[in-house]
């Protein structure tokens, strides 16, 4: 098996009749440009805000709230382009998958090799099969990982990250390839890998010059610092998918966590929360997730309400595992018939 299959024949998969999930698997050009133009719409007001706000105190809230905004959405974009399920034009998806990918510092065929993989190996911890894009499961540091929910955490955790993404394009850049390239990238992709690498670092140089040219850091500020400052959001959403639960086992209920989020989260998330369903089944489109949580909610586990909820479970787990690294939260599923 290559990466970007994903063996699903051999997980857990739910009762469900093809009709159904088929009707739930059609994309929508329609559906993925009103969410794209609500994002943009919330993009320009806390943008402006921001901007109007330069060079006073208020600045610190308005660029948090934009920060948030971008950075959060934009990574959500960007999954969802990369599973080609956001539009139903594959150069739409594509197109935005590039964008969204440039500007959220995740190096765009990188991302699609490992992600694929990810799927296929989720929470595998065995050497050939490793997932490296978990960095939730088993911290050793839990402090550390409380870190990352806070603005400017992961510059905080530069020196601690697996794979912090800004500092892996750079090593990128120069064909010093990490070991989830090694891994999840085909032989022949990898080349791609050091020149799109080299490309994203002539992006950043460019803004550079440009807020050096009209002699103002908002352009940096506004396009190239959001992944350091407007991470809170994503963050607190993102360790909600499998923090604490099991490894090595082919089950994602087992593994993954659904949480149902408030209207502003779960827009910015683009849905991901529903994340057992996302992983059974990848090529639902994000807009029809909670729809089809509810068609089979009976064959998964109670969802968590709020994140409260899920980081009451989460909390409590992370400090168990930094201790004991075989413990995990044993996860009650239904039994069907």
């Amino acid at each position: 098996m290559f990466a970007g299959e994903v063996d699903l024949k051999s997980w857990y998969k739910p009762n469900i009749e093809k009709k159904i999930l088929k009707e739930f698997s059609k994309r929508s050009d329609l559906k993925a440009t009103i969410d794209i133009s609500i994002f943009f719409i919330l993009l320009l007001i806390s943008g402006y805000l921001s901007i109007i706000t330069w060079g006073t105190w208020w600045s610190l809230l308005t660029l948090l709230l934009y920060g948030n905004i971008f950075y959060c959405k934009i990574i959500s974009i960007q999954h969802e382009t990369n599973h080609e399920t956001y539009f139903k034009s594959r150069s739409l998806n594509r197109f935005f998958y590039n964008l969204t990918s440039l500007l959220g510092g995740f190096e765009a065929v990188r991302w699609k090799w490992s992600h694929f993989h990810h799927h296929t190996h989720t929470i595998f911890t065995h050497e050939e099969v490793y997932d490296y894009e978990n960095n939730s499961p088993r911290p050793t540091e839990p402090i550390r990982f409380l870190l990352n929910f806070l603005p400017l955490g992961p510059i905080i955790n530069i020196q601690k990250v697996r794979h912090f993404t800004h500092f892996e394009i750079i090593k990128h850049s120069l064909g010093i390839f990490s070991d989830v390239v090694k891994q999840t990238v085909p032989e022949n992709e990898i080349k791609k890998v050091k020149n799109s690498s080299r490309l994203y670092l002539l992006f950043w140089f460019s803004i550079i010059a440009f807020s050096v040219y009209i002699n103002s850091w908002l352009p940096i500020i506004m396009i190239l610092l959001p992944p350091f400052y407007g991470n809170t959001i994503l963050m607190i959403c993102a360790m909600t998918q499998h923090a604490g639960l099991q490894d090595n086992v082919k089950d994602h209920r087992k593994s993954t966590r659904t949480v149902i989020l408030n209207p502003f989260f779960s827009f910015l998330y683009s849905k991901m929360e529903y994340h057992i369903e996302h992983h059974i089944f990848p090529k639902i489109p994000c807009y029809n997730l909670k729809a089809f949580h509810k068609v089979i909610k009976d064959q998964m586990p109670s969802p968590k309400i709020g994140v409260i909820d899920a980081y009451k479970e989460i909390i409590p787990a992370i400090f168990k595992q930094s201790k004991d690294k075989n413990y995990f939260v044993d996860i009650h599923v239904p039994k069907v018939n």
